[in-house]
């Protein structure tokens, strides 16, 4: 499964920062660990024009399987959260 890490422009723009490959076990983990620690900078709504981080875990495929199913998170911008979120990647 593939994890990357995202800039969201406030034009709406998405500049990837960093992606990886992982087992789907690890890239599970990884992600949930990730949305867990950094939680209280998670923004379940937000409005159009903020500037954001957005991390996303999916299936290698194109086509993605059916229990396999892609998952996507948005923080508060900041460039100390995006080094410190691209360093775990």
């Amino acid at each position: 499964m593939n994890i990357k890490i995202s800039k969201v422009e406030e034009s709406g723009q998405e500049v990837l920062v960093k992606s990886n490959t992982y087992e789907d076990d690890k890239a599970v983990e990884l992600y949930s660990r990730l949305t867990d620690e950094y939680a209280d900078q998670t923004l379940p709504f937000f409005d159009e024009g903020e500037k954001l981080i957005r991390l996303d875990i999916m299936p290698e495929d194109d086509v993605a399987d059916e229990n396999k199913e892609q998952k996507e998170c948005y923080f508060e911008y900041s460039d100390a959260l995006l080094d410190e979120l691209s360093a775990h990647i």
